[in-house]
């Protein structure tokens, strides 16, 4: 199956050790920073394509050094990137991640560039040729929001292609994220919002009243990632929490969430039901974070999938 990852394409600085207290300090060594890539779409595209699936990516970026960064990387992971839209007015978005002592992330970011994607920057042709169409970067993007999103999913459900989504909220915003959210929502087969966002989406704590609001008619799946504790999915008849792998080192946090969401839709395109690919998306997770960057640990699906039947995870 081939997936076409829309959404947001970053370049990714990691800083790292930096502790607490760094703005009451004068200097502080680090280790060498070295540029990884980022962001939720190229994040999810590149996991997807060392798991073995065919990929395209949209997005935009600068016509500057990120920019090339970032098509250098992706073509070496085997992405498609003809779709990728090249802005002659905005910088490539770029994030400097401050990853402290207990390797929590901290993030300055650059992404005005964001607010430029529009529906009509993607392909009638990618759509046609993917058979999943993900958007991973809901409520971060003004013009795909305000009903960009749900043009591409109704497009995609037209030409009978499967859709999923995931979600990027700015916690300090005080925008209606529900109501903007719902036309997209509405034509989402699988919608994975980490446990914040659907806190901030729903107002609800617990998972089960969670998928009480965001359940839709046509939705096939909910998946709230718990980062350390795993994930709650649910059909809207059966849920069920998924543990992830215990004791796994941990290095760095960045791009946990987008390494699940490549894991479980790589289960989705080998046909798995929504609970072994979660408990796949766990794994791949799982091990990502052992290395420094977005999606520097993610495995090739020949390994990641022995390591994952040699795990005994209930799903």
């Amino acid at each position: 199956m081939k997936v076409l990852c829309v959404g947001m394409m970053v370049c990714d600085i990691p800083l790292h050790p930096v502790p607490g207290n760094i703005l009451k300090l004068d200097s502080w060594k680090i280790d060498n920073p070295v540029p990884t890539t980022g962001g939720d779409a190229l994040n999810v595209a590149i996991g997807l394509a060392r798991l073995g699936l065919e990929v395209s990516l949209c997005g935009r970026i600068g016509q500057d050094i990120n920019g090339e960064f970032i098509m250098d990387c992706a073509k070496k992971e085997g992405v498609e990137v003809s779709a990728v839209v090249r802005d002659t007015e905005y910088p490539t978005a770029a994030s400097y991640i401050l990853i402290d002592t207990l390797r929590e992330r901290h993030f300055l970011a650059s992404n005005k560039i964001f607010n430029r994607l529009a529906v009509e920057d993607i392909p009638q042709e990618s759509i046609q040729e993917a058979d999943i169409v993900y958007f991973g970067s809901a409520l971060i993007m003004d013009l795909m929001d305000n009903g960009g999103i749900e043009k591409l999913f109704s497009k995609a459900h037209s030409l009978g292609k499967i859709t999923a989504m995931d979600a990027a909220i700015n916690s300090n915003g005080q925008k209606d994220y529900f109501n903007i959210l719902n036309g997209a929502l509405n034509k989402t087969d699988y919608f994975l919002p980490s446990y914040d966002e659907a806190k901030i989406l729903t107002g609800e704590e617990q998972p089960e009243r969670m998928a009480e609001k965001l359940r839709r008619p046509d939705m096939k799946a909910l998946v709230i990632k718990l980062g350390k504790r795993g994930c709650y999915v649910t059909d809207f008849i059966k849920g069920s929490y998924i543990s992830t792998i215990e004791n796994m080192p941990v290095k760095d946090t960045t791009g946990a969430g987008d390494s699940f969401v490549a894991g479980f839709l790589c289960g989705i395109s080998n046909g798995w039901d929504i609970y072994k690919s979660a408990a796949f998306g766990n794994t791949i997770a799982s091990i990502n974070v052992g290395a420094v960057g977005a999606t520097a640990g993610i495995p090739d699906f020949k390994s990641a999938l022995a390591f994952f039947e040699m795990q005994n995870i209930q799903y």
